[in-house]
């Protein structure tokens, strides 16, 4: 009787072994930044936090099937963002204002980023497109009027999670740059 209690125990501990287990999440971020120059100086803007919508807030992936029912936005399963995308991008950003010079004698202006799109968008059931939609709204520092600045930026991707990271993170990459431009204009 104890052998048999024994091997019993012995089959039911190798079948936990033998079962399948959960998928392990990806977790992904916006990789490494751009290198950027250094500006010198004093910080010429003040950030505040990236804002976004609330089907932005969480960390799923979003894509979109736009072939087959473009109002039903879905997350992928088994991948996510470390962070909500407004995080990641606010960090970024912090990362890279440091290196945009200022306007010579003024005070430091508050950049506001609203992200209004950041999601993977199939037309097919094999291509898809990043799409980074943000707004920037640049409020000078003693009043005055505000400007504002949008961009809507796509770039192919490849029909899975790690493709739609990978295209979503040099879309922010390829913004940036505008973004400097812009700021760089409101100098004048």
């Amino acid at each position: 009787m104890k052998r048999l209690a024994l091997l019993t125990l012995a089959l039911a501990l190798s079948a936990c072994s033998l079962a399948p287990t959960a998928p392990t999440r990806a977790v992904y971020d916006l990789g490494p930044a751009p290198a950027a120059a250094a500006a010198g100086g004093t910080l010429a803007w003040r950030l505040a936090d990236v804002t976004a919508p609330p089907w932005l807030s969480g960390e799923g992936i979003a894509y979109r099937l736009s072939f087959q029912q473009a109002q039903r936005l879905q997350h992928y399963r088994d991948s996510v963002w470390a962070a909500p995308p407004a995080a990641l991008l606010t960090q970024r950003l912090r990362e890279q204002l440091a290196a945009v010079p200022g306007c010579a004698g003024k005070p430091a202006s508050l950049l506001a980023i609203h992200l209004d799109e950041f999601e993977q968008v199939f037309s097919s059931a094999t291509n898809s497109q990043a799409v980074l939609r943000v707004q920037a709204t640049l409020w000078p520092a003693g009043g005055g009027a505000a400007r504002q600045q949008h961009w809507r930026l796509e770039r192919a991707a490849s029909p899975d999670a790690p493709g739609a990271v990978r295209a979503l993170a040099q879309t922010v990459d390829d913004w940036l740059p505008q973004l400097s431009g812009w700021l760089a204009t409101t100098c004048r």
